[in-house]
């Protein structure tokens, strides 16, 4: 027998989908443990293999193939955990990624301050040496300047170290031989050069996307470091494939190097398996909603592919790799409702989680969540909730809206849940304009694929308030992403640019 599994560990389950030759399909779900990922992955697995009363070592000698999405680094990036990071920038250049690309983000809001960023000012190292944007040299590299840098870098214990030159992207040779005295003089550090990564021009998001993965690259490496072992000390002896957030799958040590992919990455297959759900309806095209219990994602399928975006933004920085477009916002099952200061409820983008998760899980929750409406309004059956392996409290999710959103607003509790209902799906619904809209695309015109553990629930209110006439929910859809990266292929992006005029353009030069 052989057996493929998708999982994707999300911020409070994880999903397990298992396929086996026959077609024969197990849905699995396990609770998350944001401190260690890996390990809700193997407790998974255990459980899986004593559902089917054998040792877990028995049962991974049958599967061939794992493939696996992770938020890990998207975590660390968004708690600011990730790795301590040099950068060596050309000199007269120390300052790009204070000042970025030169505009503001929101060009009226005047209490917007700027983002801290990744690298701070002194472990931010100018190297003097410059090349033209025809790749000839001006200025010799000064390997004095790097060697002074490193030995900066070494002494404040630095795990990581990004290079990213002025038009590298046109000669590289300076690049080149910076990296290799900083490989002498820091061996075992995380080293990224913008070459290598992204050979492309435009400066700032060069940097931003080179700095983005040394500051992931440590984190990533040392998880997939911990699960692989994890998975040999069980006699998994298949292959293990990562999730990247361009939509295709890449080996362990691919993600390792490019660790920039692994952002975003997890909800990346929602797109390519909202495709195989339309198929055979005779459609290229959809929106893919995902609700978890941390997050909704939303993303569309057009003529026959996913919308790829090279101009991303994550946590305020510039990633210019090729990835799947989604829209993400803090909406999910386990998102905490609130009253403000002005007297007016809220939900989200603070999440519940995991640990303690919503009130009714009973794990020491006390602010009520979506989710705690949806089992107050009967939307969710608490005898049933995962099988009806987690019974869920609803007499403690009624007391939590009471106290805190019924009370202060002076309404019933049905009432404040109602609330809560209708005001999460009014932000998911602008989630899927974001997508839509935003690129001249009229949400009505696709078709909505509903997935995620709590999508299902709301994807009627969401439709209705964004007028679309069609909902597709896949049987499977609350392991929608997992089942995704099983249909998902290798996929490697390489980006180079070449400049000329049109008018003199060396076609065959193109062409090689």
């Amino acid at each position: 027998m052989s057996i493929r599994i998708g999982i994707d560990v999300g911020g409070t389950f994880t999903d397990f989908l298992v396929v086996e030759d026959t077609g024969a399909r197990q849905v699995h779900k396990t609770s998350s443990v944001p401190s260690n990922p890996a390990e809700a992955v193997v407790n998974g697995l255990v459980e899986i293999a004593a559902a089917r009363g054998i040792p877990l070592e028995d049962f991974l000698a049958q599967v061939s193939t794992i493939v696996h999405g992770t938020t890990v680094t998207t975590n660390a990036l968004l708690t600011r955990r990730g790795a301590k990071v040099g950068l060596l920038v050309t000199e007269g250049f120390r300052d790009t990624l204070t000042l970025r690309d030169g505009r503001r983000e929101e060009p009226y809001d005047n209490r917007l301050a700027m983002p801290t960023p990744l690298v701070s000012r002194q472990m931010t190292r100018p190297i003097r040496g410059r090349m033209d944007w025809s790749g000839r040299e001006v200025e010799p590299l000064s390997l004095d300047d790097v060697r002074a840098a490193a030995a900066l870098l070494r002494e404040h214990d630095v795990e990581a170290v990004a290079i990213c030159f002025m038009h590298s992207f046109a000669n590289p040779a300076h690049e080149q031989a910076a990296a290799e005295a900083i490989a002498a003089e820091l061996p075992g550090v995380y080293l990224t050069t913008s070459f290598d990564l992204l050979s492309q021009v435009r400066y700032y998001p060069r940097t931003s996307t080179t700095v983005l993965n040394a500051y992931a690259g440590p984190i990533i490496s040392d998880y997939l470091a911990t699960l692989t072992r994890l998975l040999e000390e069980s006699r998994f002896a298949g292959v293990l494939l990562l999730m990247q957030s361009n939509g295709g799958v890449a080996t362990p040590d691919e993600l390792a190097r490019r660790a920039a992919l692994s952002l975003l990455s997890g909800p990346a297959s929602g797109p390519t398996a909202g495709l195989l759900v339309v198929a055979p309806h005779q459609l290229d095209r959809c929106v893919t909603v995902d609700m978890g219990g941390t997050s909704f994602d939303a993303a569309v399928v057009k003529d026959g592919a996913p919308l790829v975006m090279t101009d991303g933004i994550i946590d305020r920085w510039a990633i210019a790799l090729p990835m799947v477009d989604i829209h993400t916002i803090g909406a999910g099952g386990g998102s905490i409702a609130h009253v403000d200061e002005g007297g007016l409820l809220r939900v989200g983008p603070a999440s519940a989680g995991a640990s303690p998760g919503p009130v009714c899980y009973g794990r020491g929750g006390m602010l009520p969540t979506t989710t705690d409406a949806d089992v107050v309004l009967g939307f969710v059956d608490p005898t049933t909730f995962l099988h009806g392996g987690m019974p869920l409290d609803r007499d403690a999710a009624y007391r939590a809206i009471e106290e805190h959103i019924a009370k202060p607003l002076g309404i019933s509790v049905l009432q404040a849940a109602a609330g809560i209902y209708d005001v999460v799906n009014v932000n998911m619904a602008a989630g899927v304009r974001e997508v839509t809209v935003r690129r001249g695309l009229d949400p009505r015109d696709f078709p909505l694929v509903v997935a995620g553990g709590a999508g299902p629930v709301h994807a009627a209110a969401i439709a209705a308030e964004l007028g679309v006439p069609a909902l597709i929910t896949p049987r499977e859809s609350s392991i929608f992403c997992a089942a995704g990266m099983l249909v998902c292929d290798f996929k490697h992006d390489f980006v180079r640019s070449y400049k000329a005029r049109l008018s003199t353009m060396d076609l065959d030069e193109v062409a090689s």
